[in-house]
């Protein structure tokens, strides 16, 4: 893709953005699938072909990118923002529930490096285990035992964390 074809790509998104509102129908969620999508497509520049329509290809990946959002949502259910987690737990309104956001980012830096990465990439960023693999130049196996690694880990440490609540709760109730 030559850097004309790049500079084109920016006089497509008020079209990109208007498509996406409309197939979301929320400007934050538009938004955000512009993004994805011009990400994917620079990501795959290469996968462009010269001489043909630009604003198709640009659409076709908005409009799959929308379709596999769908997709994962029907699958995983609806998925938490993490962003928005702050307005939640931040104002001091729900000191358990801080506590518990507070528990889980300890147990995730307590995960090595690799697995955290790798834990991250696929199940916090939704990347694909693919594209995970990419970006840490290992095998797709790799990241797959790695994640599941760390799930075990997290799992394990969940285990322990309601423990100790269930205790000081016995222990609060007992007093």
């Amino acid at each position: 893709m030559s850097k004309q074809v790049m500079n084109e790509i920016e006089d497509h998104v008020p079209a990109l953005r208007r498509h996406a509102y409309r197939l979301a129908g929320s400007m934050d969620r538009a938004q955000d699938l512009v993004q994805d999508t011009l990400l994917k497509a620079i990501s795959k520049k290469d996968q462009f072909e010269e001489g043909t329509s630009l604003k198709a290809w640009l659409h076709r990946i908005l409009f799959n990118t929308f379709i596999s959002g769908k997709r994962r949502e029907k699958t995983r259910g609806p998925q938490v923002d993490w962003d928005d987690l702050g307005d939640v737990y931040g104002h001091g309104s729900n000191q358990m529930a801080r506590l518990q956001l507070r528990d889980a980012d300890r147990v995730l830096e307590e995960l090595p490096e690799q697995e955290r990465q790798a834990i991250m990439l696929t199940a916090v960023e939704d990347v694909s285990y693919q594209d995970a693999a990419d970006q840490m130049c290992v095998e797709i196996g790799t990241v797959k035992s790695r994640v599941g690694r760390a799930r075990r880990k997290l799992r394990a440490s969940v285990g322990r964390i309601e423990a100790r609540e269930h205790a000081s709760r016995y222990v609060s109730e007992a007093a």
